[in-house]
């Protein structure tokens, strides 16, 4: 099946980076299940709290930010499309 279902759970204060090159044939959905994110893409910093969805668009590259003080669970649904 062409699709993946990943659950993350990030640190407290941690901070991933991500080059377009990792997602180059992916379409992803980003879904917050507790905590806050901090997504940030082309400069734009979108703050997704519980229940938020976030479609990424075409891929580049961005970052996961946890700036509270809990771990941030969320859960990323990717599809290949190649």
């Amino acid at each position: 099946m062409p699709l993946d279902f990943v659950r993350i759970a990030l640190p407290a204060g941690a901070k991933v980076t991500m080059p377009a090159s990792a997602y180059a044939f992916l379409r992803q959905i980003i879904w917050i299940l507790d905590d806050d994110l901090v997504f940030v893409e082309r400069g734009a910093r979108h703050l997704l709290s519980i229940g938020d969805c976030l479609e990424l668009g075409p891929p580049v590259d961005c970052a996961f930010h946890n700036e509270s003080a809990r771990i941030c669970d969320y859960a990323v649904i990717a599809l290949r499309t190649a």
